[in-house]
């Protein structure tokens, strides 16, 4: 009975050689569809809305649909993050082709004494091909998510005020991402964009309240209420809480008794 050697060394590069051609072959043919949707979308969707603004090239509940679906697969030895972050490259780059016409995607990061974690954490989640500067005032960066080539990502960090809930007043601009993505713990900063959110079956709901009820007493309301939520952060009077699952900004749930000015203003797929 023989057995057969195992390869040596030379023929183990060998193979990474071969599949590091295929694996770039693969990849560019990825990208070139992605140049082809892009012209598709234009087609049939045409390449402005009403208002003459781009249309957005975001759709987080498709990502992360897809990435959850890639990371059901049956895997030798890739582990999750590097499936993760291998795909979030090909998505951003996907973007980059389909939006060149319109200038591409611009990251603005508010952050404070956090700038650098935060800066780490967006490129995680919409990797590298976007553009990035810094903004010093939370209400400009949420000014700047307005134009749909853009995504605002600010810290959570009390000390920058109650930023989120100028969301309740802005029409479109709402939450599109927790972070950092893969963390299973409380998120550290949030991404925004002018970008209608989509369930995905496992999602964050981001609800604010000014009730002045304690933030344990109104986790126990929403229980009552049949919400399970968590509470975030408060500032300013103002409290950030974290329902589980897509909660719809008008759902009866979230209605009297609970502040005179609350309200839903955006959800996270949860990878």
């Amino acid at each position: 009975m023989s057995t057969q050697n195992p390869p040596g060394l030379a023929d183990l590069r060998l193979q990474i050689d071969a599949l590091d051609a295929e694996l770039l072959r693969l990849v560019d043919e990825r990208a070139a569809l992605g140049k082809a949707i892009g012209e598709a979308k234009a087609r049939e969707e045409g390449a402005l809305k009403h208002d003459g603004a781009p249309t957005s090239l975001l759709r987080p509940d498709r990502e992360a649909m897809l990435i959850r679906k890639l990371l059901a697969m049956p895997r030798k030895a890739a582990s999750q993050s590097v499936v993760v972050r291998v795909w979030r490259e090909l998505i951003s780059e996907n973007l980059r082709i389909q939006g060149q016409a319109n200038g591409g995607l611009h990251l603005n990061i508010n952050a404070g004494d956090q700038s650098r974690e935060v800066l780490v954490w967006a490129r995680e989640r919409f990797g590298f091909a976007p553009s990035y500067g810094y903004v010093n005032d939370p209400a400009a960066a949420i000014t700047a998510a307005r134009d749909t080539r853009h995504i605002s990502v600010l810290s959570l960090d009390p000390r920058g005020g109650a930023w989120w809930a100028r969301l309740l007043a802005e029409p479109r601009v709402r939450i599109i991402a927790a972070l950092p993505e893969l963390s299973s713990g409380r998120p550290h900063a949030l991404a925004l964009a002018s970008i209608a959110a989509e369930p995905t079956g496992d999602d964050l709901t981001f609800w604010v309240s000014d009730s002045p009820e304690r933030e344990d007493k109104l986790v126990d309301a929403l229980s009552h209420r049949g919400l399970a939520a968590e509470w975030l952060c408060s500032a300013q009077g103002l409290k950030l809480f974290t329902l589980s699952g897509f909660v719809q900004e008008h759902d009866e749930r979230l209605k009297g008794a609970l502040g005179s000015l609350s309200g839903v203003i955006g959800a996270a797929p949860r990878i």
